[in-house]
């Protein structure tokens, strides 16, 4: 049986989001700057996030998952869905699965660890962002109780934004 837990580790979460990025690369996805292998890197990175944001699922001892949660809309702005009343929410980036990983319920388990993370600091939601061209990603987060709040044009890309209450 697989043994897995989650674990603050800035290093080992990278080392699976660089490897998702040369997957996604490799199979002519249309890679943002946020997902370039280039950019998947502590410099880079830690522009954008804190060093006890990044978490890691180690499916017996291996890598196997990765996420940043933050208590912010730092790398996202939500006021095409709030307008001029922000709502406290975590928010979930880079969320991701080693290739030799995909399609074991990973994904679910990371957005359950999120939704555990946001209960214990008293939020009441969920948020994410995705690339509202990546059909695969959006009926994904559908699936795992996410709600469609809105899709904005950002000049190249559309961004969907999703919202999931927690309990």
């Amino acid at each position: 049986m697989n043994q897995m837990r989650i674990i603050q580790d800035m290093d080992q979460a990278i080392s699976v989001m660089h490897d998702v990025s040369v997957w996604m690369e490799k199979q002519g996805l249309n890679v943002s700057q946020w997902w370039r292998p280039e950019n998947m890197n502590r410099n880079f990175l830690l522009k954008y996030a804190e060093l006890d944001e990044f978490y890691v699922a180690l499916v017996n001892g291996a890598p196997a998952a990765s996420v940043i949660l933050q208590d912010n809309e730092r790398n996202q702005s939500w006021k095409g869905v709030d307008g001029k009343n922000p709502r406290k929410a975590l928010y979930i980036h880079w969320l991701c699965v080693a290739r030799n990983f995909a399609h074991k319920g990973y994904s679910k388990e990371m957005v359950s660890f999120a939704e555990h993370e946001a209960e214990r600091k008293n939020f009441k939601l969920l948020r994410l962002d995705t690339d509202a061209k990546e059909k695969k990603l959006c009926e994904l987060y559908e699936d795992l109780g996410f709600k469609l709040m809105g899709i904005e044009d950002e000049g190249d890309h559309l961004t969907a934004f999703y919202q999931k209450n927690v309990a």
